[in-house]
């Protein structure tokens, strides 16, 4: 290990910074638990006098614990307790660190089931 992949793997166990998930390819029922970091990028960008609020949720993911991480991957994040406390899906893959330890993709919030629907 070099000092770079220490560096990474020191962020994401830190407890301020990773979280505890699941990581289900394509969505599959089996799942490998991961670390996580959570990126939320916020930018403001001017258009013609006006002004957008562009805001993304994005999150970082070892290629060490997944090598392929996919368009259509569910991730379940875990509270404290190991409970599910989230999921998200990928929806688009960003770039890779310089040292090709890290890919961020991009992740959507969904809803949990509505118990009510048919």
């Amino acid at each position: 290990m070099n000092a770079f992949q220490a560096m990474v793997d020191a962020q994401f166990e830190d407890l301020n910074l990773g979280s505890d998930a699941i990581w289900r390819a394509g969505g599959a029922e089996e799942g490998l638990p991961v670390r996580i970091r959570y990126r939320s990028p916020e930018g403001i960008v001017g258009l013609q006098g006006n002004q957008f609020d562009l805001s993304a949720m994005l999150l970082d993911i070892r290629l060490s614990e997944v090598a392929e991480p996919a368009e259509g991957d569910v991730v379940d994040v875990l509270d404290d307790e190991g409970a599910i406390r989230e999921t998200i899906k990928v929806i688009g893959l960003a770039g890779i660190d310089a040292r090709k330890l890290v890919r961020t993709c991009e992740v959507a919030l969904l809803a949990p089931d509505d118990p009510d629907d048919p």
